[in-house]
């Protein structure tokens, strides 16, 4: 169980590291149980056909005996090594198709998982300490609960379904043998898919509760879940500091370029862009510098100390903040727009646009 500290739910590192280990949300009963189910199904499906077969090879093989003479040691071995070839061949089948059951019944509990690290020895669990406490676990008592439910529920079973057919044990003595065994498959049948279909139910459940444990167990504190990001991405408080650095180096930069802007458009206070064009380099205007309140407050200041012209342009000075980042062109769109505050520039320094 999660201590009282681990509140937070698991990240998928620590999940995918408890998968490593092998703890997965596992119910051996709903394994079992589908197994047994299954199996109860296809014995069913082929008894009839099996057991047709086997009556009707058997009276092939007396008879052959028959004409024969007196049975031999010979004759007799052959039967049961035929009877056994039929019974090997119903078994292989069932148990082939318990096996694949049983592949996907787990498959379907926690997907495909190869893992040697559940099968490496725990001398932990030696510890009678240890052992004397799991006796009182919750995990026990859990257990002790299902195996009672199950208990009680095959009772009920077998009480309601020899009492249903108490009708068909008054004739036994006037049925003949093969219906005799028919009848009893049929009871047991009965019983059999009435107690899987429950084992089911009951695997589906433990399920359940496994898949809970396991979250529980693998619940973290604030502390790990910080630790943990710590070793996966780096130190918050470093990446924090290295950040505001790069945003600083990344602001001087900026501030040292707004000296060779052409002009520095504004909004008046609140946004500042500042341009730079040169027609011999240079396809179109490109951003330099921007800001907004406090940092376009700085590029005006730089750019009165400097002598860059700044003209008020607030839907130009808007628009080139929100779409133009520092260091691109001016897109084609704001051409017309951009080229006249340049041309009133110029003309303000009595120059032509080449």
């Amino acid at each position: 169980m999660a201590k009282p500290e681990q509140t937070e739910k698991a990240t998928p590192k620590r999940r995918e590291e408890a998968r490593g280990r092998g703890q997965v949300p596992r119910s051996s009963e709903l394994a079992g149980s589908v197994i047994f189910l299954v199996t109860v199904f296809v014995m069913h499906a082929l008894f009839a056909g099996t057991f047709a077969s086997m009556e009707s090879g058997l009276r092939a093989y007396f008879a052959k005996v028959a004409l024969h003479g007196d049975p031999t040691f010979s004759s007799v071995w052959g039967f049961f090594v035929q009877a056994g070839a039929w019974a090997g061949l119903g078994l292989g089948v069932i148990f082939a198709i318990a096996f694949f059951v049983g592949i996907l019944a787990n498959v379907a509990q926690f997907g495909f998982l190869f893992t040697g690290k559940s099968l490496v020895p725990s001398f932990g669990k030696l510890n009678p300490l240890t052992g004397f406490q799991n006796i009182f676990s919750k995990r026990i008592a859990v257990n002790l609960g299902k195996q009672l439910i199950k208990l009680f529920a095959v009772a009920i079973i077998i009480f309601t379904s020899i009492r249903a057919n108490l009708g068909l044990f008054a004739v036994l003595g006037q049925t003949s043998p093969a219906d005799v065994i028919g009848m009893t498959f049929d009871l047991i049948y009965d019983i059999a898919w009435k107690f899987g279909l429950l084992l089911v139910i009951v695997g589906i459940l433990d399920y359940v509760y496994e898949r809970w444990q396991l979250e529980e167990n693998l619940k973290m504190s604030k502390n790990e879940v910080k630790d943990e990001y710590r070793q996966s991405e780096g130190n918050p408080e470093a990446k924090g500091a290295i950040k505001r650095r790069q945003r600083e180096s990344a602001r001087r930069r900026m501030m040292q370029a707004v000296p060779r802007a052409t002009v520095v458009v504004t909004n008046p206070t609140h946004f500042a862009v500042a341009l730079e064009w040169d027609e011999m380099k240079m396809e179109a205007p490109v951003v330099t510098a921007k800001g907004a309140d406090l940092v376009a407050k700085r590029i005006r200041d730089i750019a009165r100390e400097h002598g860059v012209p700044i003209l008020e342009n607030p839907p130009l000075a808007r628009t080139l903040y929100d779409r133009v980042e520092l260091d691109q062109a001016v897109p084609p769109n704001l051409y017309a727009a951009v080229a006249q505050v340049i041309a009133f520039v110029y003309k303000l320094k009595r120059k032509t646009i080449a």
